[in-house]
């Protein structure tokens, strides 16, 4: 009896363990991005949480010389904007709360309420202390169609370039190109899951990086012009997507021959110009699929070095999105605005200000 419990107990862990490594077994990296990007044309349903900073660092004697340009610099100087909100695919609806920070010398910050459905856009009016906003329109939502204003600016209204879910899909679709054309070996690498937490706190299942570095530059520009470009023209002309980018399909067979006759000796000599004035720091776009293969978390990071008239200057980015309850039903907290105004009353009353 206690042999054959022992065998019991023994088969037990033995089949608990190949479960377990089973499940926690991580594939290779562009295996895992395509499956991951795959899966997120099914992201029927998400709450998304975006932050994005920047920086741009100049020589004093330029800011000097060019008042623009110092005011630019000065604003895009620790920029940071946030977005939180909302989205559901059928019936299409989304809402976002974005929140700017401008540091310096014009320091303010700036709170925009947002709300989308397929056909109409509603924009909170802020309260902006340096702009003429009569106080009773602050807080009111501004009433977008969309067709209107297509309509008054002379065009029509492209369902196919309003249409979310088609934006979604051709944005998989682009993603899966560039993930399919890239060599693994050169441009993708595993990162320790551990060190990254998704929106619920959460381990991801797997961390992936694409980097683009000075040493692989001349690779990566050569995969796009000859394996991505095409690839891309092919899909933005394909009957599914036409009307999302409105190019015929001479206007893409035009710009593919453009590139075929790229003359690769000109092109490497003005990569190695390009690698003269260019210092990439970091170039990188960051990957966490979660346990149900969803991409859940997308990092981008670019830190790059360059020289204009002999002059150095330093810009960067970092961009960070987390999804969390996909595909669970939709919980909007602002929903479908009540208390609006038409464009023409705002105009009426900012004149009348």
């Amino acid at each position: 009896m206690k042999r054959k419990y022992g065998t019991w107990t023994l088969v037990t862990l033995l089949g608990t363990s190949l479960l377990v490594s089973g499940c926690g077994k991580e594939v290779p990296p562009k295996q895992a991005l395509e499956t991951a990007y795959a899966n997120a044309s099914n992201m029927k349903s998400t709450d998304f949480d975006l932050s994005m900073s920047m920086s741009l660092d100049m020589p004093q004697d330029v800011l000097d010389n060019d008042p623009g340009m110092a005011a630019v610099a000065n604003m895009l100087k620790n920029f940071e904007v946030k977005a939180k909100g909302t989205y559901q695919m059928e019936p299409m609806q989304a809402e976002m709360t974005v929140e700017a920070q401008l540091k310096g010398d014009m320091q303010m910050n700036i709170s925009l309420p947002l709300v989308m459905t397929q056909e109409k856009m509603w924009v909170k009016v802020p309260n902006i202390p340096m702009l003429p906003i009569p106080k009773d329109v602050v807080g009111k939502f501004i009433e977008l169609d969309m067709k209107e204003l297509s309509e008054q600016s002379g065009g029509t209204f492209n369902t196919d370039a309003a249409n979310i879910q088609k934006q979604q899909q051709l944005g998989q679709d682009l993603m899966k190109v560039v993930v399919t054309s890239f060599d693994e070996n050169t441009f993708l690498s595993k990162l320790d899951a551990k060190a990254y937490k998704l929106a619920d706190q959460s381990q991801p299942k797997q961390v992936v990086k694409f980097a683009v570095t000075n040493e692989n530059l001349e690779a990566a520009v050569n995969t796009v012009i000859e394996k991505v470009a095409p690839q891309v023209l092919d899909l933005l002309a394909s009957d599914k997507y036409a009307g999302v980018a409105q190019l015929t399909k001479e206007e893409v067979e035009e710009a593919k021959k453009e590139l075929a006759a790229q003359d690769k000796s000109e092109l490497k000599q003005g990569l190695d110009e390009m690698k003269k004035e260019l210092q990439i720091n970091e170039l990188s776009v960051i990957t966490g699929i979660d346990k149900k293969d969803f991409p859940a978390l997308m990092e981008v990071n670019a830190d790059i070095g360059f020289t204009q008239d002999n002059q150095p200057i330093k810009a960067g980015i970092k961009a960070t999105t987390t999804y969390s309850r996909i595909n669970e039903p939709a919980e909007f907290k602002l929903g479908i605005p009540k208390d609006t105004i038409t464009l023409e009353e705002l105009e009426s009353k900012m004149n009348g200000y």
